[in-house]
C-alpha cells in the first residue's frame, strides 16, 4: 500500500494538459472550485464537471434556505482550510478516474462539508478525490446546493440566521436530493467511468456526512450507496431519523446470552456497510456523532468506528501530525475488507 502524501499542494500533485478530457454531457455552467480537466501524472484522468440536473434544477417548495435576493456562486479562501464555495445553486460533480492499471472498479461520491452554508471543496473534496483515484478508486466530487447568503452577510451573521430560522438538518435537504441523483447518474454511466454500478459508495464530511448518511437511509434500497463513509458528520435531524432493523429476530427459544446466540441474519432493507471516523476533541459534531453511532449499535449495526485521540473538526485531507492523518488509508482498507475493492 503506497503511503499517503497530503502535504503537497494540489497543483504540484497533478499534471494536466491544456486540452480537456472528453465529457459525458455538456459541461456544468460553473467550474468554480473544480480542478483543471486532463490526464494526471500517474495516468489517471480528471473530467470536466457535469451538471447533476441538466434539464433544470428541481425546486423544493418552501425550503427556508432559499432567499428572495439573487445570489452568485463564490469561491473564497479562508486562509486556513483552503478555498470554500458559497451560494451553490446549480449542483454539479467532477470525476477523478484512476490509472487503468490501478483501477479497482470501485467508485465513491464525495460530499464536502461546511455547515450547509459553504463547501470545503479542496480539503474535503478535490484532495480526497485525488488520493482515492491514485489508489484505484474513482471519485466524484459533489457540489450540492447550499443555504443562500445575501450580499454583505458575514459568516457569523449567517450562522446566527441559520440557527434561528432553520431546524437541524433542514439546510441539507437539497444536498441529499442532489447526492442521490449524482449516485444515479454515476451508476447510469458506470461503464464510461470504468466502475461497477454495484460497487459505488458515498463519503461525506460534517454537513456532507448528513448528505451521505441520508443517502444510506434512502427509502428505496436501489437508491442507496453500496457503502457509506461518515467523517465527523451524520444525519443532523433532531430527533434522529428512524433506522431499518439491522437483523431478523432470533427464533423462539434462542438463549438470551449473546455468547450462546447464533450469528445474526441481516434483515431485508438493512443499511449498507458504514465506516465512521472522528476525533475525540471534536466539539462541533463529536457529541452527535457518537450518539448516532450508539443508535446504530443499539439497532444491531456494527459500523467500522475510528475515534482518534485528536484532530478537531474538519481535518479532512489536512496533515496534522496525528493518527487522524491515516483515516484515508483505513477507509481504503475497510473498502477492500468489505469486498468492494481488491487489495493491491
Amino acid at each position: 500500500m503506497a503511503r499517503r502524501t497530503n502535504s503537497a499542494p494540489l497543483a504540484l500533485l497533478l499534471s494536466v494538459c491544456l486540452c480537456p478530457a472528453p465529457s459525458l454531457a455538456a459541461p456544468a455552467s460553473s467550474a468554480l472550485g473544480s480542478v483543471q480537466p486532463g490526464p494526471t501524472a500517474d495516468g489517471g484522468r480528471i473530467l470536466v464537471p457535469q451538471p447533476v440536473w441538466p434539464k433544470g434544477v428541481p425546486d423544493i417548495p418552501g425550503w427556508p434556505g432559499k432567499i428572495a435576493t439573487p445570489v452568485t456562486e463564490e469561491l473564497r479562501d479562508d486562509g486556513k482550510t483552503g478555498r470554500n464555495l458559497w451560494n451553490v445553486t446549480v449542483p454539479s460533480y467532477q470525476a477523478f478516474l484512476p490509472p487503468p492499471g490501478k483501477a479497482t472498479g470501485t467508485g465513491v461520491v464525495i460530499a464536502p462539508g461546511g455547515g450547509f452554508r459553504l463547501l470545503a471543496i479542496e480539503g474535503e473534496g478535490n484532495l480526497v478525490a485525488q488520493w482515492l483515484a491514485a489508489h484505484g478508486v474513482a471519485a466524484f466530487v459533489l457540489k450540492y446546493r447550499l443555504i443562500q447568503t445575501p450580499p454583505g452577510e458575514t459568516n457569523e451573521q449567517m450562522r446566527a440566521r441559520v440557527n434561528r430560522d432553520l431546524k437541524p438538518g433542514v439546510g441539507g435537504d437539497p444536498g441529499v436530493v442532489d447526492g442521490l441523483e449524482t449516485l444515479r447518474l454515476v451508476r447510469a454511466h458506470a461503464a464510461e467511468y470504468g466502475v461497477d454500478p454495484q460497487r459505488i459508495g458515498a463519503v461525506g464530511f460534517s454537513a456532507g456526512g448528513h448528505v451521505a448518511g441520508m443517502m444510506a437511509l434512502a427509502p428505496k434500497l436501489a437508491d442507496r450507496p453500496n457503502f457509506t463513509g461518515l467523517i465527523y458528520g451524520m444525519p443532523f435531524y433532531a430527533p434522529m431519523p428512524e433506522m431499518p432493523a439491522a437483523n431478523l429476530p432470533f427464533p423462539p427459544g434462542t438463549p438470551s446470552e449473546p455468547w450462546l446466540q447464533p450469528p445474526a441474519k441481516p434483515a431485508p432493507g438493512h443499511l449498507p456497510p458504514l465506516f465512521m471516523a472522528a476525533a475525540q476533541d471534536d466539539v462541533v459534531a463529536g457529541q452527535g456523532f457518537r450518539a448516532f453511532y450508539q443508535k446504530l449499535y443499539d439497532t444491531g449495526y456494527r459500523p467500522e468506528l475510528h475515534l482518534y485521540q485528536r484532530g478537531g473538526h474538519g481535518f479532512g485531507a489536512r496533515a496534522l501530525g496525528g493518527t487522524s492523518d491515516r483515516w484515508l488509508d483505513e477507509f481504503l482498507w475497510w473498502i477492500e475488507a468489505e469486498g468492494f475493492a481488491k487489495a493491491k
